[in-house]
């Protein structure tokens, strides 16, 4: 069975011989896939940035100022702090993906936590 990177890349390879012509059928089918990638992103930005703020509200500290103490050794290592920072490591890995789709990162700080990690 091919992975979806392979079925991209035949597509790909199918719509070049096409010499540009793509079939209106096809077209709307990509439109549709690339909008719900959008909506799930945006679901995924949504979940983060929630989590996120509440874990800033708990603690009374930026996530910014968090993490730089917490990767240097220096707040322990509470099962709460250890999923805020793996909540902050995806936001940085999913940021790409949001940006390449056109979702705005969270409170522009995706760059941050990119960055970051």
């Amino acid at each position: 069975m091919p992975t979806t990177i392979e079925k991209v890349k035949r597509l790909e390879e199918y719509l070049s011989l096409s010499a540009g012509t793509a079939d209106p059928v096809l077209d709307t089918a990509l439109d549709k896939l690339l909008s719900r990638e959008r909506a799930r992103l945006r679901e995924i930005k949504d979940r983060l940035t929630a989590q996120t703020k509440e874990f800033e509200t708990r603690y009374a500290l930026p996530s910014k100022l968090f993490y730089s103490r917490y990767s240097k050794g220096k707040l322990g290592d509470d099962m709460d702090l250890i999923e805020w920072a793996a909540t902050l490591e995806i936001a940085g890995r999913s940021g790409k993906k949001l940006e390449f789709a056109g979702v705005s990162t969270i409170q522009g700080s995706m760059f941050f936590y990119r960055r970051m990690i």
